[in-house]
């Protein structure tokens, strides 16, 4: 598809829906291959190793450090944030990065929220869980909404300050990679829950970076009519 083709909002919207249902399928197929080498609690050979390496070298100070990396990634640190800033962006008349972003972020949590739905696997045992978690394990949420979020936030804030684009990506992959540990490391995760989580909050934030450009330039066409309006 063209930019000339995306340069309309229903064919960014149709571009974005497809991208979601591409994602999800993605998702419930690597969710149903990963049961085929699943134990009866649901983790892997791999799963079970680096999750008793992480339960054996628990330690108070990274019992504290993994619940605030996992708060950080929660929902109710990153809706308020993305709540202000998409008002913000749409003060400043960036009507579509504004859409965007909480596309961004709606779109992670239904892409995981479905995801645990249709595969259904089995969090670790509760013996070896810090803290408590509801529903499924597949993929990780908060693995699925930090990257996703973090990226296009840093993404976003690229767009008012441009030199902050390299190490805002970067401090987003580091805040990214800490929530993903923590959900190991509280027991509430198998490891190849909070990989699927990345994959996915990789991908899903990709389309938005794609359509950026095409984004952006709807936005100057949406900010000169209003201008030209008030003249």
């Amino acid at each position: 598809m063209t930019s000339a083709r995306l340069s309309t909002p229903p064919a960014l919207v149709a571009a974005v829906l497809s991208a979601f249902v591409g994602l999800l399928g993605c998702t419930v197929a690597a969710g149903e291959l990963l049961e085929l080498v699943e134990r009866p609690n649901g983790s892997t050979r791999l799963d079970s190793a680096i999750t008793s390496w992480v339960v054996a070298h628990r330690a108070a100070p990274l019992t504290t450090l993994a619940k605030s990396f996992s708060a950080v990634g929660s929902q109710k640190v990153l809706l308020p944030v993305v709540v202000v800033l998409a008002v913000v962006l749409l003060w400043r008349r960036l009507f579509v990065v504004s859409g965007l972003l909480v596309v961004v972020w709606a779109g992670a949590i239904n892409l995981y929220s479905l995801g645990k739905y249709f595969v259904g696997r089995p969090r670790p045992p509760a013996d070896l869980r810090l803290v408590t978690a509801a529903g499924t394990s597949f993929p990780s949420g908060h693995a699925t909404q930090s990257l996703a979020t973090f990226v296009a936030l840093a993404l976003v804030a690229s767009i008012v300050l441009q030199r902050a684009r390299r190490p805002g990506i970067v401090l987003a992959i580091v805040l990214a990679a800490g929530v993903g540990w923590s959900r190991v490391y509280l027991g509430v995760h198998w490891s190849t829950d909070v990989a699927a989580g990345w994959l996915i909050g990789a991908a899903w934030v990709a389309v938005v970076a794609w359509l950026l450009g095409t984004a952006l330039s709807i936005d100057q066409r949406l900010g000169g009519t209003v201008a030209s309006r008030r003249h």
